[in-house]
């Protein structure tokens, strides 16, 4: 599943910054990285079939300095490909994504350029709607120095601890595939979550029943997921917990010290439904990296 990598870049410093998780993606299999740039189509889009002075200008300079980033990076141990297009950036980065027939779509949160208002802005959302693959969204916690900004917590060990959550609906079993793909790829300790929400209408022994028996449906469905993942993964964990799903899923990724959240999303839409709206607001709310499995 990680064998080959869309990156979307922008050039700022969280781009280089990023860029230092490529050997750790090469180590667990990743053999092909294509960086993308897209210049913004509205540059040059009222001169017609003519391109703007300003147009050619940040195509040259952005030739420039992907030749830079990709003599940085070097592509050890896998084959590297630079990418520059005109276009909506969103639309633009889901095409190539297909053109290119990559794994899964890797981009930053708080650089510069349009990426600027990643988790709150339209590209990330136009990406996680429209991409017919996963995208994973890389954290950057600014840390603000002199009147500049550096990114710290960007890459340490992505693989190293996982959280996996998984809700059980009819679309979680079309991701189980996916998911058994990316877990076949490394061997790294996972903790399956599974969050119960939502009250019962039922009278209170009714409803004791009914939450105990379907905490012990969900229990075994957790543990039957964990015995699939078991030959790929160092140790699966499972648990349990009942309440509001997004802040379960970020309190226990701070508490087991996660190094990647792993959650589905509702194939071409990032509303509604418990990996809908939850994903958004993980996404929006966690300094952690998020990879959103699309089935």
């Amino acid at each position: 599943m990680l064998k080959k990598v869309l990156f979307a870049v922008d050039f700022s410093p969280f781009t280089e910054r990023m860029l230092e998780c490529a050997g750790e993606l090469a180590a667990i299999g990743m053999n092909e990285m294509v960086l993308l740039h897209v210049i913004d189509a509205k540059m040059h889009a009222e001169y017609g079939e003519h391109l703007s002075p300003a147009y050619t200008a940040m195509e040259e300079e952005a030739r420039r300095q992907m030749e830079q980033l990709a003599g940085k990076i070097g592509g050890d141990g896998y084959k590297l490909k630079t990418v520059i297009k005109a276009g909506s950036p969103a639309q633009t980065i889901v095409e190539t994504a297909r053109e290119e027939d990559v794994d899964f779509i890797y981009m930053g949160a708080h650089g510069k350029g349009f990426f600027n208002r990643l988790l709150l802005g339209s590209v990330s959302e136009k990406v996680l709607a429209l991409s017919d693959r996963p995208v994973m969204i890389q954290q950057c916690r600014i840390n603000e120095e002199g009147g500049g900004f550096s990114c710290q917590n960007v890459c340490g060990l992505l693989l190293e601890n996982i959280l996996i959550a998984n809700d059980f609906s009819q679309y979680s079993e079309k991701i189980k595939p996916v998911l058994n793909s990316f877990t076949e790829s490394f061997c790294a300790p996972v903790t399956l979550l599974h969050v119960q929400e939502g009250k019962s209408t039922f009278g209170w022994d009714a409803a004791f029943k009914a939450k105990k028996e379907k905490a012990r449906s969900e229990m075994e469905a957790l543990q039957e997921m964990a015995d699939s993942l078991a030959p790929s993964c160092k140790s699966v964990n499972v648990k349990l917990v009942e309440g509001n799903p997004a802040q379960w899923i970020l309190q226990v990724a701070e508490d087991i010290n996660a190094s990647l959240i792993v959650i589905g999303a509702f194939g071409y839409r990032t509303t509604g439904g418990f990996l809908g709206g939850v994903a958004q607001r993980v996404i929006r709310e966690s300094e952690r990296p998020v990879l959103v499995l699309k089935a």
